[in-house]
């Protein structure tokens, strides 16, 4: 009758090492591609958050013939909670005009504009 040894059936340290180190290049190689396709999709939400801002800036012109203020507006993060952690809102506005700004602290998302127009700012035209 063959006996069983428990020891001899399992993997050895080596091959474990081994499988952790392509496992930890696999993920080198593929961390910057999902960051900059993270990114880019949140770059697409904060697009939809300045539409839907230009919204609320259009009715609240037709309420009190103004354009509203910034803390007039909802906040980014009752609108897109990802938008709201990774941008500030600006908001320049004039009784004729206005312009959103969402600007990413840290600097790594681009800088959006949006005036009352509907024109997108200079750094939009990458993300089009």
């Amino acid at each position: 009758m063959p006996r069983h040894n428990f020891l001899e059936n399992g993997f050895t340290l080596f091959e474990l090492l081994v499988v952790i180190a392509i496992v930890a290049v696999l993920t080198t190689i593929a961390m910057p591609s999902w960051r900059a396709t993270t990114n880019e999709a949140l770059v697409q939400h904060a697009r939809l958050v300045l539409h839907r801002l230009a919204i609320r800036q259009q009715q609240f012109r037709r309420r009190y013939g103004r354009f509203a203020e910034q803390h007039e507006l909802p906040t980014l993060a009752s609108l897109e909670a990802a938008v709201g952690r990774r941008y500030e809102l600006r908001v320049e506005s004039a009784s004729s005009s206005y312009r959103l700004i969402l600007i990413d602290p840290e600097d790594e998302l681009p800088k959006l504009t949006l005036n009352d127009l509907g024109q997108w700012g200079a750094p939009m035209a990458a993300f089009q």
